[in-house]
């Protein structure tokens, strides 16, 4: 007994070196046991852990997901969009099942990039995913309004643009355009974009094209710019305004180093171009508020994208055939169009979106509109949003019938005089030109003499104000007061037009810079 008493080893053991061993096992295994049993209490799918959570009527806390891994989710459910809005065209590209299905896809990516922030946050991760590069972050802080009317203020972007001629700086500008095929974001790689301050202060000029389904399907555009063998860094599209922002649109055309220009239409996307009054679409539905939620829904999904692009609010104003002009047929007063425009204008800015926008005021040729009033310096002034709201402005001017004569001047001339009368602090950007080959007897090569005559009217030092256009290469029917034509304005429509556009655009005078495209 005495012995039991006075040993140091535990009761349990034979001896003390025993002791110490079992006592360091058992202990493991307390240890062990403990954690297994917290394990089980704790984890959100146990099933402890379950009828806890049941018991007390709360959420069991979900598992926490890491920034990669949502990377992956968001990155699978953007290209599933890419691939659906592929087989669309712009103005269809809500319609149908397919619709449905980018719609309920936009959600889920709504919500994987919520998780996305919330796990970089945690872990102070720099996973960025393809459309919202680095580059962007912060863009257009030196463009956006300083003025008390929130206006983009942006006149002073405007230094350096359009000025020295000629080519061979080997930078080819901000956007770094594509040479090769035409790709989409993968996903994984960020896409560098420039600064709204950077695209305003771009030293050569822009060259655009659109075409029928691009920027959702480039094989059209992929085989014009082969042609051409110069690569564009811009392209034009359409939307109307029953849709809403398409950043895949905007992500397609920076991954390609292509800035892009969208056309935004007040009327919903299938309306006819014959269509002057549009109900529920007038003026003054707008200015009264009431699509100020479909406005403000769409400019804060542009400040999310985080990727600059020039928007074209409603186009040919000064014209009569569209149903935001002003006048009876189209129940809009006078006065109208303007409070329209900073309106729209006001909401992006309340948004945060105009930093990335740079608002594009383009009206159409005036000598071809077909009322006397309507070639007025008072009457396009009159239509002009004021300098604080507009950062380019621009002209629709094409060239359609034999009998006048295919030059630069004839098509553009009296338009820019006007535009720099109104707006001479402002660059001036062909926001859609073109010139056609059949419909009304343009035939012995006098598209060619055109195409020729407009990269004349670049090199021309007057016209240094003039940053780029954008080509128009599609065949499209219209009616005009009620007579159906059509027009081939690609520039592919005949070899002696491609050839004289495949000359121009390779001249050394007319300041463009521009990537050879790689056959």
């Amino acid at each position: 007994m005495s012995d039991l008493i006075r040993s140091s080893g535990a009761w349990w053991a034979q001896s003390s070196k025993h002791a110490k061993l079992t006592a360091l096992g058992t202990t493991a295994i307390l240890v062990v046991l403990g954690l297994i049993t917290w394990t089980v209490w704790v984890s959100p799918s146990g099933p402890v852990s379950t009828a806890v959570h049941q018991a007390l009527g709360v959420t069991p806390p979900k598992k926490k997901v890491s920034a990669a891994e949502l990377q992956t989710q968001l990155t699978a459910a953007q290209e599933k969009i890419w691939a659906l809005e592929g087989k669309l065209d712009s103005t269809t590209a809500k319609a149908g099942s397919r619709g449905d299905q980018i719609a309920d896809l936009k959600a889920q990516i709504a919500s994987l990039q919520s998780q996305l922030g919330a796990a970089k946050s945690r872990t102070g991760g720099t996973t960025t995913a393809s459309g919202s590069g680095s580059g962007s972050d912060g863009a257009g802080s030196g463009g956006s309004a300083s003025g008390s009317s929130g206006g983009s203020g942006t006149s002073g972007g405007n230094a350096g643009s359009g000025s020295g001629k000629g080519s061979g700086s080997g930078d080819h500008g901000v956007t770094n355009p594509n040479g090769g095929p035409s790709k989409d974001p993968d996903g994984a790689t960020p896409v560098s974009v420039p600064t709204k301050a950077q695209i305003m202060a771009q030293p050569t000029r822009w060259y655009g094209l659109y075409t029928a389904q691009s920027p959702f399907n480039w094989a059209e555009y992929d085989e014009v710019s082969q042609q051409v063998g110069k690569a564009t860094n811009m392209v034009g599209f359409f939307q109307g305004f029953d849709q809403d922002f398409n950043a895949s649109a905007v992500q397609r055309s920076w991954a390609n180093g292509r800035l892009p220009l969208m056309t935004w239409e007040t009327a919903p996307a299938k309306t006819g171009n014959d269509a002057k009054y549009v109900p529920g679409y007038t003026n003054e539905d707008i200015v009264t508020g009431k699509f100020d939620a479909y406005l403000t829904k769409y400019a804060k999904a542009l400040a999310a994208n985080k990727q600059p692009m020039v928007i074209r609010l409603d186009h040919e104003m000064n014209g009569s055939w569209y149903n935001w002009s002003e006048g009876t047929a189209q129940q809009n007063a006078a006065g109208s169009y303007v409070a329209m425009w900073q309106h729209v204008h006001d909401v992006f800015q309340a948004n945060g979106a105009n930093q990335y926008v740079i608002w594009n005021w383009a009206p159409s040729r005036i000598d071809k509109l077909g009322n006397p009033k309507y070639m007025q310096l008072d009457y396009l002034r009159e239509c002009y949003p004021q300098s604080e709201y507009v950062d380019w402005v621009g002209m629709s001017g094409y060239y359609r019938t034999a009998s006048e004569d295919p030059t630069f001047d004839t098509t553009f001339g009296k338009t820019l005089a006007q535009l720099r009368e109104i707006a001479p602090d402002k660059k001036i950007l062909l926001s859609e030109v073109g010139a056609t080959e059949t419909g009304t007897s343009v035939t012995n090569g006098q598209k060619a003499k055109w195409i020729t005559s407009l990269f004349d009217g670049l090199a021309d030092p007057a016209n240094d104000d003039v940053i780029g256009f954008s080509y128009f290469s599609e065949t499209a029917t219209t009616i005009v007061d009620g007579t159906r034509t059509t027009n081939d304005w690609r520039l592919n429509s005949r070899a002696d037009s491609l050839q004289a556009f495949v000359d121009g655009i390779a001249r050394t005078d007319t300041d463009y810079d521009l990537q050879e495209v790689k056959q």
